[in-house]
């Protein structure tokens, strides 16, 4: 019998340092990331990929840098 071997197929790394500052300023704030789904009409799971880098959404970045202040975050 031949073993099958798990082939990941995301390759995207999740940015722990990105994800964890911007939790960090939006608990300081008093935001959720339900609050930012909700103003942006998408989905929390997109705004949590968004967060900590695993998918690239403008809107969530452009969110965040205007009613936080977050530049330079679109590694």
């Amino acid at each position: 019998m031949t073993t099958h071997t798990y082939i990941k197929r995301n390759n995207k790394v999740k940015n722990v340092k990105r994800g964890a500052y911007i939790k960090y300023i939006m608990t300081l704030n008093g935001i959720k990331v339900s609050d930012i789904a909700n103003d942006l009409s998408i989905s929390n799971v997109a705004v949590y990929r968004s967060i900590n880098g695993l998918s690239t959404i403008s809107r969530v970045d452009e969110w965040l840098r205007n009613n936080l202040g977050l530049e330079g975050f679109n590694d």
